[in-house]
């Protein structure tokens, strides 16, 4: 067995030891639980966020449900309001040429 064993080098070529290996390996594995924690944190707090929407859109949509079918009635009056205002103008405007052709 003349296998030869190299050591793990680090970024700037110097050889690590063992300890210092196992010490750089514990740190990247905390490094990487912290991380694993926040985006488990940050994706309840989306998902709790999304439920929210989902919920606020159901809510809208039930609104527009109900003002869809109570909106039929008022369209009732408004065009009768606006053929009330046609009628006024065009009355207004025969009044204005009486006057004109008596003066």
């Amino acid at each position: 067995m003349s296998e030869h064993w190299e050591e793990p080098k680090e970024d700037d070529g110097l050889t690590l030891g063992p300890e210092e290996t196992l010490q750089r390996e514990i740190e990247k594995s905390k490094t990487l639980k912290v991380d694993r924690l926040r985006l488990r944190d940050e994706i309840e707090k989306l998902k709790a966020e999304k439920d929210n929407l989902a919920e606020k859109n159901q809510q809208l949509k039930e609104r527009l449900e109900k003002l869809g079918n109570s909106g039929a009635d008022p369209e009732k009056p408004d065009s009768f309001s606006r053929n009330i205002l046609i009628f006024a103008l065009v009355f207004s405007f025969l009044i204005l040429l009486w006057f004109m052709t008596r003066g």
